[in-house]
C-alpha cells in the first residue's frame, strides 16, 4: 500500500459514523499488529510507520490510555 492509498483510505474513514469503544480497541489493536509487521519489514516504509505510529497515539489517547502504556504495548 502506497502512502497516498494510506492516505485516501484514512479519509474515506474520517466520514463514516462515530465509532463504539469496542471498534475504536478492535482499530487500535490491529493498528499494533500492523506497526509491529511494518517494523519486520525490510523495505523502506519510514512514512508508512510515522502514519500507523500516530494513528496508535491517537487511538489510545481516545481510549483513555496513557503515553506509557501505548508504548509498552508498541513493544510487546
Amino acid at each position: 500500500m502506497t502512502l497516498d492509498e494510506y492516505t485516501d483510505k484514512m479519509h474515506d474513514a474520517s466520514k463514516e459514523r462515530t465509532r463504539s469503544r469496542s471498534e475504536i480497541h478492535a482499530r487500535y489493536l490491529k493498528a499494533l499488529d500492523q506497526y509491529r509487521q511494518l517494523l519486520k519489514s525490510n523495505e523502506n516504509v519510514k512514512e508508512q510507520k510515522l502514519l500507523v505510529f500516530n494513528e496508535i497515539k491517537l487511538l489510545g489517547w481516545v481510549l483513555g490510555k496513557r503515553d506509557k502504556d501505548v508504548a509498552k504495548e508498541l513493544n510487546q
